[in-house]
């Protein structure tokens, strides 16, 4: 890429980070690979400089030394004197996602730097799948914590899980109405508050 890779280098895009990876993490691997693939263009050609050599006088049989004018390659800027032109980039993250989730995140180079603050006040909807286990209570509410309480659940049906996931998500819409007084104005019809969207299953 080079120089005009990094010019052409702008806007948003979307990445997904795996389970068990942290949003950092991954936005330090595509920053990893961007200056990988800015760091592999053919470098230019060297600078040329005019230096004078001593050397003896050509065709002439004595022992003198003269000063001649040669045109050299200038080593300043070699590759390996110099290291990798790009060694950081800058890159935003709309978002961020805790280290056991696994979703998309939403980046931005350049001039999409300055496109993050208007996707978030744009208050897209957002769809969340949650999964958990029946039956199981740690000490951490994560699937490797330490086992703190074990039980049977074939009393749960559907029904409940529906009635109670509405309750939740009850609550989570009226904290943030609650909160549109020191948000901003309401939301219009391209302003739309967080939505939740939970998909339950029972296990076997």
């Amino acid at each position: 890429m080079g120089s005009s890779g990094l010019a052409r280098l702008q806007g948003l895009f979307a990445v997904y980070k795996p389970p068990g990876m942290k949003w950092l993490h991954a936005r330090e691997t595509v920053e990893l690979q961007l200056l990988k693939g800015l760091n592999a263009a053919k470098p230019p050609a060297p600078e040329q400089r005019v230096r004078f050599l001593l050397g003896p006088v050509e065709g002439s049989e004595e022992k003198k030394l003269t000063l001649t004018a040669t045109s050299v390659p200038t080593l300043t800027t070699h590759r390996l004197v110099r290291g990798p032109a790009f060694t950081s980039l800058k890159i935003g993250v709309g978002h961020h996602l805790d280290a056991r989730a696994s979703g998309v995140l939403v980046l931005a180079v350049g001039h999409g730097l300055r496109l993050l603050t208007d996707v978030y006040d744009a208050h897209l909807t957002k769809d969340y799948t949650v999964r958990g286990l029946l039956g199981k209570a740690t000490d951490s509410f994560c699937e490797d914590g330490r086992l703190i309480e074990k039980t049977t659940y074939d009393h749960v049906t559907r029904e409940m899980l529906d009635r109670i996931l509405a309750r939740i998500q009850g609550s989570h819409q009226k904290a943030l109405v609650m909160m549109w007084p020191w948000l901003g104005p309401s939301p219009s019809a391209r302003q739309r508050p967080i939505s939740f969207v939970w998909q339950t299953s029972l296990g076997e």
